[in-house]
């Protein structure tokens, strides 16, 4: 108890000192925040809980993620000496998408639409919030090259540490999630009984014999989520930085390993989509070949060399006979039938895997397009839809017409959200609290960038 206690006032002290900076008007202290805390939320809950049992203090970190957000966006709005109401920039098309976007899930919040009550879909909201929040945190952020090294700096060294604890987890075939207690927490807190054949999840598993391992993220696909995030740092320096090319193939090669750890499918073709992109926007039509002929001969090494449990998954994967996409499949039709019947949507907090939907009523929830449109109707995903849209296209665009960090910070931030497009369609992906909420801060900050090329 007493370890719990101090570790959360550590928490505390270091959370009020971000809060106070950005209370000064610099919301880059709040893109710390979420570098330093959030790949390690769902850890850190599971580490106060194990040691103290408290129910308080674990209300206190799930909630105190939310003060800070939405108290840098009150600050940010009226406090600030550069408040939203006194800069000169006009909205942009995505500026707008997004306000749009808010609109929406704020009518479904608000009027008597749907099963559940009123507060557990302001609750459901306050997390949907979060993507207009952090992109115009991000839209009102000031970058240079320093800040933008601190960021790459502490994204390799979260790497690192999730590498070496991923295979800490592998070499001994033990789950950390089980050290931590993870099903006592699941049942005293969210009234979850463990499920699966390691008493965890069925996430935390492929087969009924092989593990996936989540590292200290909350799942495995949310930390295989987040690799994509990682690889496109090696990526862009392997094709624009003719030094250190050796060092960049072998960080490519830790991130294939942790892959392999987490063992999400969606994230696996995200990263081959990944490396595609970055090979056809810089160009690099000669490598791109011989990736190609280097993936044909992988196949057919695969093919005459593997086991034949491997084979049928694989094949069983694409044919949708696999358990786990036949049941991505059935919440996809399922989904899709409660939109056709309810064009104008069912209501908040009624589709999808987040903590306040009640699993007995909900309608879908493994595809992140779908999960908005049983809830707020077609017109959601098509605003959705828009706003992924020039999210990508702007960083690309930034990526083109700027140099230096703006350059590297473009690339990354069009190619992660590219990346994610694959995860939304499997998952309920905008839950993946890290690499949703850093990669929107990043979409504001390339919107903020190409905003300032047009005036210039």
């Amino acid at each position: 108890m007493v370890f719990s206690i101090l570790l959360v006032f550590i928490y505390t002290f270091l959370t009020f000192l971000v809060i106070k900076k950005v209370f000064h008007g610099d919301p880059f202290y709040l893109l710390i925040y979420i570098l330093f805390f959030l790949p390690f939320y769902s850890f850190f809950q599971l580490l106060v809980f194990k040691t103290s049992d408290s129910i308080v203090l674990l209300n206190f970190i799930r909630y105190s993620k939310d003060i800070v957000i939405f108290s840098s966006f009150v600050v940010f709005i009226f406090g600030s000496k550069s408040s939203f109401f006194l800069n000169q920039y006009k909205l942009s098309s995505l500026d707008k998408w997004i306000i749009y976007f808010t609109l929406i899930v704020s009518i479904y919040a608000l009027l008597p639409i749907g099963e559940v009550g009123l507060w557990i879909k302001l609750i459901y909201a306050k997390n949907l919030f979060f993507i207009p929040i952090i992109y115009f945190l991000g839209r009102n952020t000031d970058f240079d090259s320093n800040r933008f090294r601190f960021i790459k700096k502490t994204l390799s060294i979260l790497f690192i540490i999730a590498f070496v604890v991923a295979s800490i987890e592998y070499f001994f075939g033990i789950h950390l999630q089980s050290i931590l207690g993870y099903s006592n927490y699941n049942l005293i807190v969210n009234d979850t009984l463990p499920t699966g054949n390691f008493d965890l999840s069925w996430t935390f598993e492929r087969s009924a014999d092989h593990k996936r391992f989540a590292s200290f993220f909350s799942n495995p696909l949310e930390y295989s989520a987040s690799l994509l995030l990682f690889m496109t740092i090696p990526v862009f320096h392997l094709l624009h930085n003719q030094r250190n090319k050796l060092m960049n193939l072998i960080w490519i090669l830790l991130i294939i390993i942790s892959f392999y750890f987490a063992y999400s499918r969606a994230s696996i073709i995200s990263a081959f989509l990944i490396v595609v992109s970055a090979l056809l926007i810089t160009k690099n039509f000669k490598i791109l070949f011989y990736c190609f002929v280097l993936f044909l001969i992988g196949l057919f090494v695969l093919y005459y060399n593997t086991s034949e449990d491997t084979l049928y998954f694989i094949l069983d994967t694409f044919t949708f006979k696999e358990s786990s996409t036949v049941g991505h499949l059935l919440e996809w039709i399922q989904a899709l039938i409660a939109i056709v019947e309810n064009p104008f949507g069912l209501g908040l907090a009624l589709s999808g895997n987040a903590s306040v939907v009640d699993q007995s009523i909900k309608v879908g929830g493994e595809n992140q397009f779908l999960i908005y449109g049983v809830q707020m109707g077609v017109l959601s995903i098509i605003i959705y839809s828009i706003i992924l849209y020039k999210s990508i296209t702007i960083s690309l665009r930034v990526y083109f017409k700027s140099n230096g960090f703006k350059r590297e910070l473009g690339f990354i931030s069009g190619l992660v959200k590219l990346g994610l497009l694959i995860p939304l369609f499997t998952a309920n992906a905008e839950l993946y609290l890290f690499i949703s909420i850093f990669s929107w801060f990043l979409i504001g900050q390339s919107q903020k960038i190409i905003s300032e090329l047009k005036y210039q």
